[in-house]
């Protein structure tokens, strides 16, 4: 974790402010075609067959059967679906399965935007190593393993790599201690390398790339308490402009935010999050997660607008002028299906 220390004025200050000028209001896209929602989704823009914006969604898990205190189980899925426009109107098709179900991993587009990579992620038994690169049709490649398994780690992309931050390296691990790793997207041959200058981050921490720099939060730290892993939240922020290195604090933590970042402009627009105050009460007495729209400037952290939903283990992505949200966990135990969709504003586009 990096050493914390205080950005030089003007930059000192990390603030949530509301800008009541940005609320423009949200329009659904069809639910996933699971009543039951899905969190843990990997999910990204792609170009189809005919050249046209469309969303390839993969995985991701739920609890069929009620929620977890109620002795509820967690289910992990394979599926890879494609949301695509077709006569004006946009539709779910199942396109295809993983080779095994996955959750929380790491994904972006392929450079050609045509397919979506998927990095680590987790099952009911295992955190995996793998990489797979998924066609708008469903079909599935490998592509070279991660050194090790990953799963709830923050992830952007920067130029044709994917970077992989934080996370866990196993499920019954008590310390986020994994350094940060990139693999070379438009490389065939490329493997997996440590990035040393992101350091070491904690679990589903948010993260992205704007032409401010890429942009890492603490996420959330493990550690043992009495043989189990126990949360601290983490309020660290890294903003790493080239060899420019400046690391601040949150006003408060943002775990779990729906990501990756999206760029607008210098903006980098994330949604939600778990700032930790209900941790650890019992789950089924969460009062429900945030709704907050955040971006990042490149000088301070604003609140620009509420999504419809509370959220959190969600993908974000860009279709079109506006965010889109595929799935995720409103409140602890329980997950949407609402693809939900929010215009950006004008003038930032």
């Amino acid at each position: 974790m990096p050493r914390i220390r205080a950005w030089p004025r003007p930059l000192l200050a990390v603030l949530f402010v509301l800008a009541g000028t940005a609320r423009p209001q949200a329009e659904n896209l069809p639910d996933l075609p699971d009543p039951h929602g899905r969190g843990g989704m990997a999910a990204v823009t792609v170009l189809d067959g005919d050249g046209e914006e469309a969303v390839l969604a993969a995985g991701g898990c739920n609890f069929p059967d009620g929620p977890p205190w109620d002795g509820g189980v967690k289910r992990y899925y394979r599926d890879v679906l494609l949301l695509s426009r077709k006569d004006g109107a946009w539709t779910w098709k199942k396109v295809g399965e993983l080779p095994r179900a996955v959750a929380y991993a790491a994904f972006t587009a392929s450079p050609d935007r045509k397919s979506m990579v998927i990095a680590g992620g987790c099952d009911e038994k295992e955190h995996h190593a793998s990489t797979l690169l998924i066609g708008t049709d469903g079909k599935v490649r490998q592509l070279a393993s991660l050194p090790g398994p990953r799963a709830y780690a923050g992830h952007l992309t920067e130029g044709g790599s994917l970077i992989v931050a934080g996370g866990t390296g196993h499920p019954d691990a008590t310390e986020t201690s994994l350094p940060c790793v990139e693999l070379d997207l438009t490389s065939g041959e490329a493997g997996w390398k440590i990035r040393h200058d992101l350091g070491t981050w904690g679990m589903l921490p948010f993260a992205g790339r704007s032409d401010s720099g890429i942009l890492i939060g603490s996420g959330c730290l493990l550690k043992p308490q009495d043989g189990k892993p126990f949360r601290v939240y983490g309020s660290a922020l890294l903003l790493m402009d080239g060899s420019k290195r400046s690391v601040s604090e949150l006003r408060r933590p943002v775990v779990a935010a729906a990501g990756p970042g999206v760029p607008v402009g210098r903006r980098l627009i994330f949604v939600g999050g778990d700032d930790g105050s209900h941790y650890p009460k019992p789950p089924k007495d969460h009062p429900g997660l945030s709704r907050d729209i955040f971006a990042f400037d490149g000088l301070s952290l604003s609140v620009i607008g509420r999504w419809p939903e509370p959220l959190v283990t969600a993908p974000l992505l860009r279709l079109g002028d506006s965010l889109v949200t595929v799935g995720g966990e409103d409140r602890p135990g329980h997950r949407t299906a609402k693809v939900s969709r929010w215009t950006i504003p004008e003038a930032w586009r």
